[in-house]
């Protein structure tokens, strides 16, 4: 799911009935940078830690009304899921559709947090481009076949070393289909010369 230094950005609080007062948090690896707008001038700025107990500060910060507005991004579901646990509501936005970010000159945490606090507080939730938050399985499910692409890709690249490694020795006999399993690979790797010997124990 995130890469480890890519944000999360947090945003938005919105009183669905006067719309009085937006609330954008970002999020880099520790800390979240929060500014509150409201129909005047006046913004109000803030950082929370990302820490359980950075969070709890920024749910106990939140009113009921507010509406929180998540970029996804690595941590996004873990802080939208305990800001809703306390009855506040939730949703967390497509990075990839966020133009108006994207577009921009300035890149700053504060320039995309009032921008896209802007953004909520000019667009109904609706038209927003929102993704679904996953609920604990499916968040799991999720983590497995990330992890499971992951071990994979790990282990073609092992593999093509290997095959290389043996192109190397002058084993042009051992073919990938000699590799596929773990069996058949010690077998092959058993073939080498000696002086591959120190490359053979990486495997």
């Amino acid at each position: 799911m995130l890469r480890p230094s890519a944000p999360l950005k947090t945003l938005g609080e919105r009183n669905e009935k006067s719309r009085n007062q937006i609330r954008r948090n970002r999020l880099w690896k520790k800390t979240l940078e929060v500014i509150r707008i409201g129909d005047n001038s006046l913004h109000q700025r803030q950082q929370f830690s990302t820490t359980e107990i950075g969070i709890s500060k920024l749910i106990n910060w939140l009113n009921p009304n507010d509406v929180v507005g998540l970029e996804a991004g690595s941590q996004s579901f873990r802080i939208a899921k305990s800001i809703l646990n306390k009855g506040v509501q939730v949703i967390v936005l497509n990075p990839g559709n966020l133009a108006t970010i994207y577009q921009s000159l300035k890149k700053t945490d504060k320039e995309d947090s009032l921008k896209i606090a802007r953004l909520i507080q000019r667009h109904p939730i609706e038209e927003l481009p929102t993704v679904p938050i996953p609920n604990d399985e499916e968040e799991d499910n999720r983590r497995l076949c990330s992890e499971h692409e992951n071990w994979t890709k790990q282990l073609t690249q092992g593999k093509n070393r290997l095959h290389s490694l043996f192109t190397q020795a002058g084993l042009t006999q051992i073919t990938k289909k000699h590799l596929r399993t773990k069996a058949n690979r010690e077998i092959s790797v058993a073939l080498l010369p000696s002086r591959y010997q120190k490359e053979r124990k990486e495997y």
